[in-house]
């Protein structure tokens, strides 16, 4: 008797969890736990993917999301558009039986683009759409070229592209990869220079009153700084049209990528293709994006492989599994990212790993996604992607903290000036070779400094503004 009432109780309960979330709208995404698996499909796997047995992965991995490609540098659907390059390994009915099976089982679908190159028959078609170096060269990857951002491909197509995909399947989010300016062949590790393609030359010339394209990354240059803002700006611009028409059809789609304006999930990378090995990746990501953005969903997620160039070997499983622990320890669900489904895969020693690291957190998922800090010690990250001098600074930091058991929220030097009041809770703020600040916030460290917070800067912080050194510290350079 008493087991039929509680029976019954819990019914009515989620009958009114289910109705009250359907009827205030909540965005499904706003619960934060996620437990993504991505499926980054290499274009001959679109052959063999079978949908009955992606979605049993999913079930038996306890995920609740899947990411899985749809568009951008060539369509997994059947496209009515001439410039979208169709996948020739391409099943018409795949992506449509994906979503539909998804659903059924009450799992999310979030649909990969990637706007950041076209195939080879494009660019043939459409030259100016495509990146040129200060050298006159190409990126290219194959028969894959790089596009410019400013051009009609990325400015007017790219839209199209979305659109035709949100009006023919029931998608819960899209996920852009590789957003923004490109300057780098990640496959060979060379960099390439600013891009010189006319439509760029053109949307500089405009935004800066006549001034001539840079060619030099120099950060002493006017021109350059004023460059930084117009990729910036352009970045933004696109970002609101793009969220402008995903929210225009419904605002229950999520909106994921690595830029931080106009998304609803910031996602993060967590992997090994560089040295020194760092042991605190994801929970740096995890932190630092958090912290800086509170108002989004962070989705940090473990790439399987351990380089660009040998993508079907995967990292130590003890390696996953930090990764994943640190994501649920610092406030994220969880996220792997694997070259293409779970079936015949290359390398499957994680796979043990992450079933049993997912299990247990939808075992638990009611007691993660939603902590408070108690940290008194605030420590700034110098970007959200730190490299080089003030990388090693500022992991050094974080490791010696870490080491002597001390909680500390991160936070991105460029979100500062917008996080005062969060600021005003730390005892401490640590500044690791930060060398710029904006004005605003350094207006803002003097203001907190004043009214009894401990600051300390190491090694060049402040080398650009000497008369805040001397102010705050009584120091020179």
């Amino acid at each position: 008797m008493n087991k039929h009432i509680l029976s019954i109780i819990f019914l009515l309960s989620f009958i009114y969890n289910l109705t009250n979330a359907q009827t205030t709208g909540e965005p499904w995404w706003k619960r934060n736990n996620l437990r993504v698996i991505q499926t980054n499909l290499p274009a001959y796997e679109a052959a063999t993917l079978n949908p009955d047995s992606l979605i049993k992965d999913l079930i038996d991995y306890s995920a609740n999301t899947l990411i899985i490609n749809a568009g951008g540098i060539m369509a997994f659907y059947k496209t009515r558009l001439d410039f979208h390059y169709t996948n020739p390994y391409m099943k018409e009915d795949m992506l449509a039986q994906v979503v539909r099976k998804c659903h059924g089982h009450n799992i999310k679908v979030i649909v990969r683009f990637d706007f950041s190159r076209v195939h080879e028959s494009i660019f043939k078609t459409h030259p100016d759409w495509c990146y040129i170096s200060p050298k006159n060269e190409r990126i290219i990857n194959t028969d894959m070229y790089v596009v410019s951002i400013n051009a009609p491909y990325v400015q007017q197509k790219a839209f199209q592209i979305i659109e035709e995909v949100i009006d023919n399947f029931p998608i819960d989010g899209i996920f852009l990869n590789m957003p923004g300016y490109q300057v780098n062949n990640p496959y060979e590790g060379k960099y390439h220079g600013i891009d010189q393609n006319e439509y760029d030359k053109k949307a500089f010339s405009v935004y800066s009153n006549g001034l001539i394209l840079p060619t030099i990354e120099d950060k002493a240059d006017p021109v350059y700084q004023k460059y930084l803002t117009f990729k910036k700006s352009t970045i933004e611009d696109w970002s609101e049209r793009l969220h402008q028409l995903v929210k225009s059809k419904s605002n229950q789609i999520a909106i994921c990528t690595y830029l931080d304006k106009h998304v609803d999930i910031i996602r993060h990378e967590s992997q090994t293709n560089s040295l020194p090995y760092w042991p605190y990746s994801a929970s740096d990501n995890v932190n630092n994006a958090q912290n800086s953005f509170p108002n989004h969903i962070i989705s940090n997620a473990s790439i399987q492989q351990i380089s660009f160039q040998s993508r079907y070997n995967a990292v130590e499983p003890e390696e996953a599994g930090i990764r994943l622990y640190e994501n649920i320890a610092n406030g994220s669900g969880l996220d792997i990212s694997l070259m293409g489904d779970m079936r015949n895969y290359e390398d499957e020693r994680n796979f043990e790993v992450i079933k049993k690291i997912y299990a247990h957190h939808k075992k638990h998922e009611q007691y993660f996604g939603n902590y408070t800090s108690v940290a008194k010690i605030a420590l700034i990250a110098p970007g959200s992607w730190p490299s080089g001098e003030p990388m090693q600074e500022y992991r050094g930091i974080q490791l010696m903290l870490k080491e002597a058991h001390l909680p500390l929220d991160i936070i991105e030097d460029a979100q500062i000036a917008y996080l005062k009041e969060k600021l005003q809770k730390y005892r401490l703020i640590i500044l690791p070779e930060i060398t710029y600040l904006k004005p605003e916030t350094i207006t803002l460290l003097k203001e907190l400094s004043r009214n009894g917070t401990n600051l300390i800067a190491t090694n060049r912080s402040f080398f650009d503004s000497p008369e805040s050194l001397q102010e705050l510290f009584g120091a020179k350079i």
